[in-house]
C-alpha cells in the first residue's frame, strides 16, 4: 500500500463530496481504506496528539541539552546516535535510540542544508584519479583486482587500469597507463589523500610521497589532494567507482586467462562507453570531446620504469651511494657531489643531471655492488681519477691465476738445493 499523502487527501475529499465511493477513491489512491476513512473523518488542521504523548526523555532534559551543548561548542554534527550512547554510557538511559531521534526532531532546529559549489574545469586542465577493488579469477584463482579509474574532468573520459597490487609502483604504472590512454597529460590530477602518494597531511596541506612528488615533476602534472574525508571534492570520479560494477559489470563475472586479457576487455569497454556517453559541457558524445580536449593535453613521458623508492645521496670519496642498507658504485667523475637514486622494481637507478649516470641489480644478496668502468677515464677539473690498476691487480680481478704468470719450475737456473747449500756455508 502507498503512503496517503496530504495532496491525496485532499483530492479524496473533494471526489467524496461529489459522491465517488470511499471504497473506489482508496482503490485508485492504491491506499488502505480503513486509513482513507479515518483521515476523511478527521479535519485537515487538527494535530494528532502523538507531540503531547509522555516520552522516556521526560526530566532527562537537562541532561540531554548539556550533551548537545558540548557537542555544538566543539562543532562536531549533534546526532541522534551519539546522544544515545552518550546517555546509556554516562547516566545509564535505557530508553531506545528512537526516542532520542524522536525527541532531538522535536526540540533542536532544522540544520541548514549544506549548498554544493558545482565546478567546471577548462579542457585539458584537470584529471580525477582513484583506486576501486573488485573480485575476479585470473588463471583460475579468485583474487582482488585493484583498478585505477580515472576520468578527464572536461570530456568525462574514463578510463581503467587493473592490477594485483596497490603498492607505489602500481600506482605510477597506472597514472602512466591513464595517461596513455587519455592520449597525453593534464595539467593536474586531482587524488585522495592515500599513502602511497600523501606522506603527511590531507588536502591543501598534504605532503606528498618523494617517489610521488618526483614522478609527477618528471609527469608534467602537478598533485591535488582532495579535502579529507570529502568526497565531493572529486565527485566525477566517485561517481565513476560507484558506477563501476555496473559498466564494467560483465567483465569482472568472467574468468580470465591473465592480467592483459582483463585490460584489453577494459579498454575496449572504455571505449564503448565514450563512444554511447555524451558530455555535459559540449553536448557531444564523450569520444569527440575527448578528441577535442587530447590536442591541449601534454605529451605522454618516455617513462619505462616506475619507481617506488627515491632518495637524495652525495657520492663518496670511493665512488659510492648508499641506498636500502647497500652501497652502489657511480662513474668518479661524480664525486662530492648529489645524484637522485630511484628504486624501480629490479633495478637502482642513479640520476645525475637528470640522465641515468648508473645501473645495478636491486635487492641483492651483496651490500657492496660494483661496476669497475665506474673508476676508469680521464681525469676532471673537479676530480682526479683514480689510481689504475696495476698487472698483477688486473690479473686478479680477472681471476687469472697468479701462478700462471711466473716461470716454468724447468727454466729455474738455480734449484732449491744450492740455495740450502749457500745458506748451511754462510751459516
Amino acid at each position: 500500500m502507498a503512503r496517503l499523502q496530504a495532496e491525496a487527501v485532499m483530492v479524496a475529499k473533494q471526489m467524496a463530496e461529489r459522491g465517488v465511493p470511499v471504497r473506489q477513491l482508496a482503490r485508485q489512491l492504491g491506499v488502505d481504506e480503513s486509513s482513507l476513512r479515518y483521515r476523511l473523518a478527521r479535519p485537515v488542521d487538527a494535530p494528532d496528539g502523538r507531540r503531547d504523548r509522555p516520552s522516556v526523555l521526560d526530566g532527562w532534559e537537562d541532561r540531554v541539552a548539556a550533551l548537545v551543548a558540548r557537542f555544538v561548542e566543539r562543532e562536531v554534527p549533534v546526532e541522534a546516535t551519539t546522544i544515545h550512547q552518550c546517555l546509556v554510557r554516562e547516566h545509564g538511559f535505557t530508553g531506545s535510540y528512537q526516542a532520542v531521534r524522536r525527541y532531538l526532531k522535536r526540540t533542536q532546529p532544522v540544520a541548514p542544508v549544506q549548498a554544493v559549489r558545482r565546478v567546471e574545469t577548462p579542457p585539458g586542465v584537470q584529471a580525477q584519479h582513484d583506486w576501486a577493488e573488485v573480485a575476479v579469477v585470473i588463471h583460475g584463482v579468485a583474487q582482488t583486482a585493484y583498478t585505477l579509474l580515472g576520468t578527464l574532468s572536461h570530456s568525462r573520459a574514463t578510463a581503467a587500469w587493473v592490477g594485483p597490487t596497490m603498492t607505489q609502483l602500481a600506482w605510477q604504472a597506472g597514472h602512466l597507463a591513464l595517461f596513455q590512454r587519455y592520449g597525453g597529460v593534464p595539467l593536474w590530477v586531482r587524488i585522495d589523500n592515500l599513502k602511497t602518494a600523501v606522506a603527511t597531511g590531507g588536502g591543501p596541506t598534504a605532503v606528498l610521497t618523494p617517489a610521488f612528488r618526483t614522478f609527477a615533476q618528471a609527469c608534467g602534472f602537478a598533485v591535488d589532494p582532495c579535502r579529507v574525508r570529502v568526497a565531493s571534492d572529486k565527485g566525477k570520479i566517485e561517481r565513476q567507482v560507484r558506477a563501476l560494477r555496473s559498466s564494467y559489470a560483465d567483465c569482472f563475472v568472467r574468468a580470465w586467462p591473465s592480467w592483459e586479457a582483463l585490460q584489453q576487455a577494459l579498454d575496449q569497454r572504455s571505449c564503448e562507453l565514450q563512444a554511447l556517453r555524451r558530455c555535459p559541457i559540449t553536448g557531444t558524445s564523450v569520444a569527440e570531446a575527448l578528441r577535442a580536449e587530447q590536442a591541449l593535453l601534454q605529451p605522454v613521458p618516455a617513462m619505462s620504469e616506475p619507481f617506488d623508492l627515491v632518495v637524495a645521496r652525495r657520492v663518496s670519496r670511493d665512488c659510492l651511494v648508499s641506498a636500502e642498507g647497500r652501497r652502489y658504485s657511480v662513474p668518479f667523475a661524480w664525486v662530492g657531489r648529489e645524484v637522485e637514486i630511484r628504486g624501480t622494481a629490479r633495478h637502482i637507478v642513479v640520476v645525475g643531471d637528470g640522465a641515468v649516470i648508473a645501473r645495478h641489480p636491486r635487492h641483492t644478496r651483496s651490500r657492496l655492488v660494483l661496476e669497475s668502468a665506474h673508476y676508469d677515464g680521464e681525469s676532471t677539473a673537479a676530480v682526479r681519477a683514480p689510481t689504475p690498476l696495476g698487472r698483477r691487480s688486473q690479473l686478479q680481478l680477472a681471476a687469472t691465476p697468479y701462478a700462471a704468470s711466473l716461470p716454468a719450475p724447468d727454466a729455474i737456473t738455480r734449484p732449491l738445493s744450492a740455495y740450502l747449500a749457500l745458506v748451511g756455508e754462510a751459516s
